[in-house]
């Protein structure tokens, strides 16, 4: 009798023991399904986010490739001159949202501020931050340290500035370009192809500089170099075209512009052989610009990008950003109506416990956010918020008032509309493309 219990009450147990492994299995696999349709879904936000920014710029070139075609036809009938007047101009550091300017805080701004009114925000253009906003998952920010400042050796612009000012014309006084022109004898190989035979020799990524660098000692070849990256931006190969940015060669030729608002040119130019039509410029500080100009100066649609480079014993948290871009419309050589910002982090080295503002989408006014914007974060799991907030002339409209820390709320996320990003008042001014160079600023 004694043992028939026993066995009853094992059996009792062995049952139980069976059931909750069932359980938890199935909540594992819950779980994974769920975090996987997160992942799914916000890879497909971004791509529908790129692919918005990309078909924006594509939809201005072929604009301008069909006003040009209008224009020939022009020139048939009347026989006035062919060619339309386009212009560009860069430089001046630009200032944008602090990296530790917000926090991201489920909680009810205090006064009488009613964040319910908040804007959805458009999907129109965007105004970036050298920093995007980090903020951790317990509200408060995080401290992303510094942007692993480049190698920036005072190089002068010396014999290359020489060379490609007699290769494609005078950067004339006050005149920021120098025009380079195409080389009539090419390498039989591209540089791709040269780069791709000695790919074993790189022992860093692609963002790391390579131990006793010695840029000012690289062989450079603007009119190759810059035909090159040209034909790939063309092409839309961004991925050669961010192989090439990394290369020794090409940051060697940006540095030779360190501390000038000066900007190597390759494409259409006016009478006065300054940049109008389409084409790209190099600047110091690994950034570059590939679209239209007027007159010498960035004008109509156009791309821009700021390639980091870092130490290659740089701390995780100070080498958090890869790339930093704006596609859309420019106006006075600053981003001014429609756009998209964007930034690409090194997921390795971003912080678990932290989200990073990753998209700016709305409407610029000189470079500074303007209207509604259309916000979306990233989290080192892949998982994506997305959010709103109205900014006039680079500052935020806050959503209440100032809470006991000094902050007001300025951003509210789109599904959860408790939740906020918030700011402090003395902080929240010029928010925008901030590290764009141009001389307009």
């Amino acid at each position: 009798m004694k043992d028939d219990n026993r066995k009853a009450k094992l059996m009792t147990i062995g049952i139980a023991v069976v059931l909750i492994l069932i359980i938890c299995g199935i909540s594992v696999i819950i779980h994974a399904i769920h975090r996987r349709d997160s992942q799914e879904t916000g890879s497909k936000l971004q791509e529908d986010i790129m692919d918005y920014a990309n078909g924006d710029q594509e939809q201005g070139i072929l604009t301008q490739e069909k006003d040009k075609e209008t224009e020939g036809q022009d020139v048939l009938t009347d026989g006035a001159p062919d060619g339309a007047e386009q212009e560009s101009k860069p430089d001046s550091d630009g200032q944008g949202v602090k990296a530790d300017a917000m926090t991201d805080q489920d909680k009810q701004p205090e006064g009488n501020g009613n964040p319910a009114t908040a804007n959805t925000g458009n999907q129109a253009g965007t105004a970036g931050q050298e920093k995007p906003a980090a903020t951790g998952q317990n509200g408060q920010t995080a401290d992303n340290g510094s942007q692993g400042n480049q190698a920036s050796q005072q190089g002068s612009a010396g014999s290359q500035t020489n060379s490609a000012t007699s290769q494609g014309g005078q950067a004339g006084s006050g005149e920021s370009a120098m025009v380079v022109e195409q080389s009539p004898n090419q390498s039989g190989k591209t540089i791709m192809e040269e780069e791709a035979d000695k790919a074993n020799q790189k022992t860093t990524a692609k963002w790391q500089k390579e131990a006793n660098e010695n840029l000012a000692a690289v062989a450079i070849d603007l009119p190759r170099q810059m035909s090159e990256m040209k034909g790939y931006w063309e092409a839309g190969n961004m991925a050669a075209v961010e192989d090439l940015a990394y290369l020794p060669r090409y940051r060697a030729a940006s540095e030779k512009l360190s501390g000038t608002t000066k900007y190597y040119y390759f494409g259409d130019t006016d009478s006065d052989n300054r940049p109008n039509g389409k084409g790209l410029a190099m600047y110091t500080d690994n950034q570059y610009y590939f679209g239209e100009w007027k007159n010498g100066v960035r004008s109509g649609n156009g791309m821009w990008i700021k390639f980091y480079v870092y130490d290659k014993n740089a701390k995780a948290k100070d080498s958090i950003y890869l790339q930093h871009s704006y596609s859309g419309s420019w106006a006075n050589d600053l981003p001014n109506g429609d756009g998209a910002e964007h930034y690409d982090f090194i997921d390795e080295n971003l912080d678990s416990d932290m989200t990073y503002n990753r998209n700016f989408i709305g409407n610029f006014k000189n470079g500074l956010y303007d209207g509604e914007m259309y916000i979306t974060n990233y989290h080192k799991d892949g998982n994506v918020k997305e959010w709103s907030g109205t900014a006039v002339n680079g500052v935020w409209q806050p959503l209440g008032d100032t809470d006991g820390q000094g902050k007001y709320a300025v951003i509210v996320e789109l599904t959860n509309p408790d939740n906020y990003q918030w700011m402090k008042v003395a902080e929240n001014k010029n928010n925008g493309v901030s590290g764009l160079i141009s001389a307009a600023k």
